[in-house]
């Protein structure tokens, strides 16, 4: 992939491709979970790269040091790949109700703290403990050894798995493993706001001799900016805390909507806890509100329209093949049953637990950011429709979405148009009240970061009249903050 993009920049230079394998690849027996193997799979590539005036070497970033050789450096990457983590879990035990103990392979002491700590409530699954085994090697290597064990479940990397199946040029049976793991397993797509990868997860770096500056030039001419950025940032807030394999923490920094969002999770070794997930960067707006001018407050405020729920099971049970998009709770309200071919992602962590607590399987959710951000996990999941159930809408259409409530009656606080800052919970909400209010159109309003945002935006032209924000409880945060 670095070798093509630089190609495509520099197409009279030659390159050539050797494989290395470090210290860390070779003895299998090591113990990287504790902080004196630093760069166990770097530092012996580094000196070639040093010693070379013509190399340069490609990493898994999450793997380079955060401390620095002096010698070499990362000066550039491409696009990143999904962050986010997998768990597989084998379908002998998605069939328990109760288990005395979980068993999952993972080395990583940052997957090991939040999977006690968040797994719980998200799959229909009673467990005493869980017990973790240490897994090395390879992608092949580790979906193998987790087959053939008695092992429960596994963690990965996403990033690995939809760069092995989308490299169409290998159609060993090895991927053909994977595939059919993925198929006959259950996976879950671990959610970043309480799942933060480590520092780079997703990441390609490309090394540099400190001294060789005309291959810093090359390397940088194809750096990918937002996410070298970002990654840099990940690994100076992990530097905070000592950085390395042994820290039981995640961070990762993302863009959407012109802001950063950042996810820190995990527990110091000084056992402080650590639990962020904010944005850390927007478009600067003067959003200062008193209380008593914002919309809604109070969960009174929340409930504006009364809901008819519609019992469509049977459509529901008759799907096949897809993707299912939860976007509420109350869409599972008479409990439909999904046939097995069939993926469950949710628009929330909430949304998520209520339907574990129901006993469903899910598979991964939109972290309350839109729908768009499930597009990723359709090709993972190898299913053929993306299906939204959600409710009737006056406003849009949508072909692939199952109606199954109404919103009526809106009741809106009788001083509404003297209301300055409002938060708006859907679209539909927004729309229905300019509708009827048409003077607020020109107010301060704000929205997640989902598809909520992208429609307001096509109404409100003006950007600095509409924020989004991560949800609901962060505006309110916010407003109580400038009140």
């Amino acid at each position: 992939m670095v070798g093509e993009t630089i190609k495509n920049s520099h197409p009279n230079i030659n390159i050539e491709y050797i494989t290395s394998k470090t210290s860390g690849d070779l003895d299998q027996n090591l113990d990287i979970s504790g902080g004196t193997t630093v760069g166990v799979f770097t530092s012996d590539i580094s000196k070639k790269v040093e010693e070379s005036d013509n190399s340069i070497a490609v990493h898994s970033w999450k793997d380079f040091p955060i401390v620095e050789n002096n010698t070499t450096g990362i000066y550039g990457t491409l696009k990143r790949a999904d962050m986010r983590d997998i768990l597989i879990l084998k379908h002998s035990v998605k069939v328990q109700k109760n288990i005395d103990q979980l068993t999952i392979m993972t080395s990583s002491p940052r997957r090991r703290y939040a999977i006690e700590k968040n797994l719980k409530n998200l799959i229909p699954l009673t467990f005493d403990k869980v017990y973790f085994k240490d897994i090395r090697g390879n992608i092949h290597t580790r979906i193998n050894k987790f087959l053939k064990d008695n092992t429960h479940g596994i963690v990965i990397a996403k990033a690995a798995i939809d760069r092995i199946l989308n490299n169409n040029t290998d159609k060993s049976d090895k991927n053909a493993l994977i595939k059919e793991c993925l198929k006959k397993h259950q996976c879950v797509i671990l959610p970043l706001s309480i799942f933060p990868s480590a520092p780079a997860q997703g990441a390609i770096g490309i090394e540099v001799a400190n001294k060789n500056k005309h291959l810093i030039k090359i390397v940088e001419s194809i750096n990918d900016i937002e996410t070298f950025e970002n990654v840099n940032l990940e690994r100076q807030i992990m530097s905070e805390y000592g950085g390395g394999c042994s820290q039981k923490i995640g961070v990762s920094i993302w863009n959407k909507n012109n802001s950063k969002i950042k996810s820190i999770n995990g527990i110091t070794e000084e056992h402080k806890k650590l639990e962020t997930f904010d944005l850390i960067e927007t478009v600067h707006r003067n959003t200062t509100t008193r209380m008593s001018n914002a919309f809604p407050i109070g969960k009174s405020e929340q409930t504006i329209f009364k809901r008819e729920e519609s019992n469509k099971n049977s459509e529901l049970n008759a799907i096949q093949d897809s993707l299912i998009y939860i976007t509420r709770k109350n869409v599972l309200k008479y409990r439909p049953d999904f046939q097995n071919s069939c993926k469950l992602i949710t628009s929330g962590v909430k949304t998520w637990k209520e339907a574990a607590k129901k006993g469903y399987w899910i598979s991964g959710t939109s972290d309350s950011l839109g729908q768009a951000e499930i597009t990723s996990m359709k090709s993972l999941f190898d299913v053929k429709n993306i299906i939204k159930l959600t409710f009737k809408n006056e406003f849009t259409t949508n072909p692939n979405s199952i109606d199954l409530y109404e919103l009526k009656e809106p009741n809106f606080p009788k001083d509404i148009e003297e209301r300055d800052n409002f938060f708006w919970m859907s679209p539909y909400a927004f729309k229905i009240a300019i509708k009827l209010y048409p003077s607020i159109l020109n107010k301060h309003h704000s929205c997640g970061m989902g598809n909520t945002f992208e429609q307001i935006k096509e109404i409100i032209k003006n950007e600095g009249y509409l924020t989004p924000y991560l949800s609901y409880e962060h505006w309110l945060n916010k407003v109580e903050k400038s009140k």
